[in-house]
C-alpha cells in the first residue's frame, strides 16, 4: 500500500486514483507521500527507510482523519504541489550545495540566482503574505514581475514568517544542512532574530554565513536604509555621468538609469561565497562573508573614475576621464559609439559607417535601443537569450548564465516559484508533520 502511493503517481503529484491534487487537503496527503518515498528511494538525507515510512505512515494518518480544508485555518499553506521541479536538472559546477537565500530586492537575490545557476540547491525563505517585496516590481503579467522571475529563477520558495520565534527555529534547523546562509538586512537585524553569523556558526561550524549591506558595519551611515541610488549619489559616480571635473556645476550631475551597484554587489558576492566554499573545501572551514554596496561601488569605480586620486603626494601626471576619447555620433538612421572622429557621420547609414570604421580597425558600436538589442545578430549567434514557459507569467525570455563550463552541464532553468510553493516539501525534509505544519500555519509562521 505505501508503496503504491509513493509510486511514480505520487512523484508527480496525481493522486493514486489518476485525478490531479485539488485543494490542500488534497495536496498535503500527495506531496508528502511524493516526498518521504522519493526520500526513501533515494535516501536523499539520513534517515534510514524505516523512519521514513514511519512518517509517511503518521501523515497518511493525520490526513484521513483530520483533512485540512479551506475553512479550517485562516492561514493555510499555499496550494501548490511539492514534487520539485529542480528534479531531473543537470547537475552544474555548484552541484550538492545549499544554499538558504533570506535576501530580498536585487543585490542578495541576484546574488543566489548566479549560484543556483550554476547547479546549487538554493531555497528562497520569504514572509508569508507578501514575499519579497520586488514581486511586485516593474513590468508584470498575471501577478508575475519580470525581474523576479529573472532573479529567483532555479529557486526554490518557502513561506516562513522570520519574526516568530518558532520560524526563526525553522530557519536554525534548515542551516543544520546548509553549505551557504545569504541575507541582506541592515546591520544588527540578524542578531535581534537570533540569527547573526556567531549563532548559526554554533549550530554548523562549517556554514558560509553571506551578509550583505548598504554602508558597511561600522561608521556614521552604518545603519542607514540603502537602495542603489544612494550609493550612486556617494559613490561619485553621478559627478562621471555629468562630465566629471569638466563640469562647471551640479546642475549636470546624472544618474546611471539602472541599478548598478546593486548588481555589482550581487556579483562580487557570489564571487566571495564560491572562494569562501573553495577555501572550506581545502580545510578553512566555516566563515562570514562580509561585503558593502558602498565598499563594492568604490572597488568597482577606482581602477578609471578614481585615478587622479590615486597617487599620493607631487609629480603625478593628471588625465582626463577615459569616455572623454569616446563620442556618440548620430547616424542617418540611428547612432554609433567610437573614439572622437571630429566628423559629421549624419550622412552615413548605420550599418555603412561601422563596416567603413571596421575595416579600418577602428572600435565602433551600433548604438541599440533596448527593443533593438532582441534582434541583434551577435546577441542571436552567442544563445544567450532563450525563452521558458513560466506557468504563471507566460513565455518569457531571459539571458542564460553569463559563465559557460566545458566540463560541468550547467541547471536549466527552473521558473520562479510562486511564494510558498516548496514549503511543505522542505519542512518535511526536516521531518516535520503535516499536522505539525497545519498548526504553524495557522499562527502564521509559515504559508
Amino acid at each position: 500500500m505505501l508503496w503504491m502511493i509513493g509510486g511514480k503517481n505520487a512523484r508527480a503529484g496525481i493522486w493514486p486514483s489518476g485525478r490531479s491534487n485539488g485543494g490542500l487537503a488534497g495536496r498535503g496527503f500527495s506531496s508528502l507521500t511524493a516526498y518521504y518515498a522519493k526520500s526513501c528511494r533515494a535516501k536523499v538525507k539520513a534517515w534510514d527507510r524505516r523512519r521514513s515510512l514511519f512518517f509517511l505512515a503518521v501523515c497518511l494518518m493525520e490526513e484521513l482523519d483530520s483533512p485540512m480544508t479551506q475553512k479550517d485555518t485562516d492561514k493555510p499553506i499555499n496550494e501548490h504541489t511539492a514534487a520539485s521541479e529542480n528534479e531531473g536538472s543537470s547537475a552544474g559546477p555548484l552541484s550538492g550545495f545549499r544554499v538558504l537565500d533570506l535576501s530580498s530586492v536585487v543585490s542578495g537575490p541576484m546574488a543566489a540566482v548566479v549560484l543556483a545557476d550554476q547547479g546549487a540547491d538554493v531555497i528562497k525563505v520569504e514572509p508569508p503574505g507578501w514575499g519579497d517585496g520586488i514581486r511586485g516590481l516593474g513590468a508584470s503579467r498575471n501577478g508575475l514581475s519580470a525581474i523576479y522571475a529573472m532573479i529567483n529563477r532555479n529557486k526554490r520558495s518557502v513561506a516562513i514568517n522570520l519574526k516568530h520565534e518558532a520560524g526563526q527555529d525553522l530557519i536554525r534547523q534548515l542551516v543544520k544542512d546548509a553549505d551557504v546562509l545569504l541575507q541582506n538586512y541592515r546591520p544588527g537585524k540578524m542578531q535581534n532574530l537570533g540569527l547573526d553569523y556567531h549563532a548559526l556558526k554554533a549550530i554548523n561550524p562549517e556554514l558560509i554565513y553571506a551578509s550583505i549591506n548598504g554602508m558597511g558595519e561600522v561608521g556614521p551611515y552604518a545603519g542607514q536604509k540603502t537602495y542603489d541610488y544612494v550609493i550612486q549619489a556617494l559613490s561619485g559616480v553621478l559627478d562621471v555621468q555629468g562630465g566629471g571635473p569638466n563640469s562647471a556645476d551640479g546642475q549636470s550631475l546624472q544618474m546611471v538609469r539602472t541599478i548598478l551597484y546593486d548588481k555589482i554587489t550581487a556579483l562580487t558576492a557570489a564571487q566571495g561565497i564560491t572562494a569562501a566554499l573553495l577555501a572550506r573545501e581545502r580545510g578553512a572551514g566555516g566563515q562570514h562573508v562580509q561585503l558593502s554596496m558602498l565598499d563594492t561601488a568604490i572597488y568597482f569605480n577606482w581602477p578609471d573614475l578614481m585615478w587622479n586620486y590615486s597617487f599620493l603626494g607631487q609629480g603625478a601626471q593628471l588625465a582626463g576621464d577615459l569616455a572623454d576619447v569616446c563620442e556618440v555620433s548620430e547616424t542617418a538612421d540611428g547612432a554609433i559609439v567610437s573614439s572622437y572622429l571630429g566628423v559629421d557621420c549624419s550622412q552615413y547609414e548605420t550599418d555603412q559607417l561601422v563596416d567603413l570604421l571596421t575595416q579600418n580597425e577602428i572600435p565602433v558600436g551600433k548604438v541599440n535601443r533596448r527593443a533593438d538589442l532582441i534582434n541583434d545578430p551577435q546577441v542571436a549567434a552567442t544563445g544567450i537569450l532563450h525563452s521558458l514557459d513560466h506557468p504563471r507569467g507566460g513565455e518569457m525570455m531571459q539571458p542564460r548564465a553569463a559563465v559557460r563550463f566545458s566540463a560541468t552541464q550547467q541547471t536549466h532553468h527552473v521558473p520562479s516559484a510562486d511564494l510558498g510553493q516548496h514549503t511543505v516539501e522542505i519542512l518535511s525534509d526536516l521531518g516535520l508533520t503535516f499536522a505539525q505544519m497545519q498548526d504553524l500555519a495557522r499562527q502564521g509562521v509559515i504559508a
